[in-house]
């Protein structure tokens, strides 16, 4: 069985690419580094780099990682 590739529209690849950002904004108003996020979520600093870049190879698990990283409250930032 072969893997098939996921094929992202460019509006799909902009709302990556902004939630990627505002990742890193919201870091940098925390003031932490990469290394403190990338510890605390349990991932390393290149995947956290990939995340706040957009990467639509980073599995959604991990950005969820971060955000619940940067908001402290688990899954409070998606109204669960």
């Amino acid at each position: 069985m072969t893997s098939r590739k996921a094929v992202l529209r460019p509006k799909e690849k902009k709302i990556l690419s902004t939630l990627g950002e505002n990742i890193k904004l919201a870091r940098l108003r925390r003031k932490l580094s990469t290394e403190q996020v990338s510890e605390r979520a349990n991932i390393s600093r290149s995947t956290l780099w990939s995340i706040e870049k957009g990467s639509p190879k980073v599995a959604m698990g991990k950005y969820v990682q971060v955000l619940s990283v940067l908001t402290g409250e688990g899954f409070a930032f998606c109204g669960i």
